[in-house]
């Protein structure tokens, strides 16, 4: 028993107040340092680990004063636990960690606060760092500067916080060692240094976790899809809140209520739920973009993790109408041959490439550093290195012409990614996210095959504007794609071009175009096609938004991506228009033939 366990035993604490002097000064000192130390062990607590960071980034924990008095670091120590490794100091600074507040203690300061662009409390670069186990079984020591244990953390990755999120503790209250008290964090940032962890609750809170748009590179006049998820991560359930996405038109990154381009109310929504709110908008002008997206709750007792921002480059002619477009690309060559791809000039005026950039996920090099004038109708081919010239030897008059560059840094993934054309202002010209399932299913090996542009007006982002070239060399670099398909001028109401169209893979009318003319500038529409039974057999839009004109791709296949038969379809187009409320049928025959 304890000296100082007077609660527990009375009898025994007067007994040795009855000693001599000296050994009751002992017995008093040594429950004062006991609390002490009791106060110290609830005091500073281990509160997040970034022991599983995505590369390049680097590993971090989180220290939490959850007490009521100011604590020096200065002479903290820290180790990991495992055999060998040795005790690390956070700091020989005088570091003042003031009550409810954190310190970050990290194996690079600089790369740590590069990723947490937003951070502003105190980071401290450990002199050396200890690598923490992705495995788990891993166990943290923190010391004062006597040297005493204040906290230590023995965790498990299957508690959380594997693949670049943190490992967060739920309350500070509690054991360190309790597994129900940590999780992965589920914060946007997934990590939450400086701040209450994203899943320590309170009585209400509401959290705008994700805030996401699409087509990544929008286009004046196309449409802007929006999709925000709202989670409530209180104890108790939210009523009456509301989700709004603002436009902001005066640049002052606040939300005004003449700037709301869309809203939902919400009438409740269960604890640890979540509810999905989805917009459009179409832009009329081209430039930067400010959306913000907002949760407003009168009740909620955390407004920091309620409002997210996205600024958005709108292009003029990125993969639209008129424009220099990404035509072809050979992603996957045979063995022994270069990869490729091919730009074109659809402007109907010269271009100049001066400057221009051509990017991939990892890579950007030049398109030409000195005068270079693409002019109308006229083909650019950037390749790996000369190995293009084995399947393609007409490619030579390209090289002395100037519309052929070889980039030895030319790298494109087989399994899909997104590559950029830019303007000498760095300006998004067209951008392409390619994948293999855009490929003509019912070729069993596309390797040697190029992904080719069925029209260069109609946008990049459609993944039904390309498949699998018919070419039989197995391309088209600085010529018409084997499956270019006119596009006709739009007619008042539906004009659907070529029609009959033979979806046989020849490279000849494979693929027919649908353009539409509405009477209302903004509408919901859907595309539906049915047999001459009146049995839906595609899909082609539902519910989407759609500005007074536009343009899709059919390829002749149902629902299941397998050929239609030979035969007359029925077209038919729904439009709800938003200003005036009204809807409009269109409808219009479609023939599938082949060949005699």
């Amino acid at each position: 028993m304890l000296p100082c366990a007077y609660s527990q035993d009375r009898n025994l604490f007067v007994n040795l107040i009855t000693m001599n002097m000296k050994r009751t000064t002992s017995i008093i000192f040594f429950c004062f340092s006991f609390f002490a130390s009791s106060i110290s062990l609830s005091q500073i607590v281990i509160n997040e680990i970034m022991y599983s960071p995505a590369s390049p980034n680097k590993e971090w924990f989180e220290l939490k004063n959850s007490g009521t008095s100011p604590v020096n670091l200065q002479n903290w120590k820290w180790r990991d636990a495992a055999a060998g490794n040795p005790i690390r100091t956070i700091t020989a600074e005088n570091v003042l960690l003031l009550p409810d507040s954190f310190a970050v203690i990290c194996e690079d300061s600089i790369i740590f606060k590069n990723q947490y662009t937003g951070f502003s409390g105190i980071a401290l670069q450990s002199s050396g760092w200890s690598a923490l186990n992705n495995s788990g079984n891993e166990n943290i020591v923190i010391y004062n500067d006597q040297n005493t244990t204040v906290d230590s953390l023995t965790y498990n990755n299957s508690w959380g916080g594997l693949s670049g999120f943190s490992l967060e503790r739920k309350r500070s209250e509690l054991p360190s060692n309790l597994s129900d008290n940590w999780g992965t964090s589920i914060h946007p940032a997934k990590a939450t240094p400086g701040k209450r962890n994203s899943i320590t609750p309170l009585m209400f809170d509401l959290m705008l976790y994700t805030f996401k748009s699409d087509p990544p590179f929008p286009v004046i006049n196309g449409n802007l899809n929006f999709r925000l998820s709202v989670r409530n991560t209180g104890i108790n359930n939210s009523n009456g809140f509301k989700i709004k996405l603002f436009l902001d038109q005066n640049s002052d990154s606040t939300g005004q209520n003449e700037e709301i381009i869309c809203g939902q109310n919400v009438e409740q929504l269960t604890a640890g739920d979540s509810v999905i709110f989805e917009c459009s908008y179409i832009p009329y002008d081209t430039g930067y973009k400010l959306f913000i997206a907002k949760v407003e709750y009168t009740d909620d007792l955390d407004t920091l993790n309620n409002k997210q921002y996205k600024n958005i480059f709108v292009s003029d002619n990125s993969g639209g109408t008129n424009a220099v477009v990404i035509n072809e690309i050979m992603y996957e060559p045979l063995s022994g041959n270069s990869e490729w791809l091919e730009i074109f000039n659809g402007s109907g005026k010269p271009v100049n490439l001066k400057e221009w950039k051509y990017r991939e996920t990892t890579f950007m090099s030049a398109v030409s550093d000195s005068d270079l004038v693409l002019n109308a109708g006229e083909y650019f081919v950037l390749a790996h290195d000369t190995t293009i010239f084995n399947r393609y030897p007409y490619l030579k008059e390209f090289l002395q012409s100037g519309k052929l560059k070889f980039i030895p840094g030319l790298s494109l993934s087989n399994s899909g990614e997104t590559i950029i054309i830019s303007d000498s202002s760095d300006n998004i010209i067209d951008a392409f996210a390619y994948s293999p399932e855009l490929h003509n299913p019912n070729i069993p090996d596309t390797k040697g095959i190029s992904l080719e542009r069925i029209s260069p007006s109609v946008n990049s982002g459609e993944n039904s504007n390309w498949s699998s070239s018919a070419s039989p060399d197995g391309g088209t670099p600085g010529r018409v794609n084997s499956i270019f398909t006119k596009n006709s001028e739009r007619g008042s109401e539906v004009i659907i071009s070529p029609n009959p169209f033979s979806p046989d893979g020849d490279g000849f009318e494979d693929f027919s175009i649908i353009n539409y003319s509405l009477k209302e500038n903004i509408a919901q529409i859907r595309i539906k096609i049915f047999d001459i039974k009146g049995r839906l057999v595609r899909t082609l839009i539902n519910n989407s938004v759609s500005g007074k004109e536009g343009s899709f791709i059919f390829d002749g296949m149902d629902n299941n991506r397998q050929k239609l038969r030979i035969g007359i379809y029925i077209l038919l187009l729904e439009a709800v228009y938003e200003k005036s409320g009204s809807s409009e049928l269109l409808k219009a025959p479609l023939v599938i033939a082949a060949k005699l």
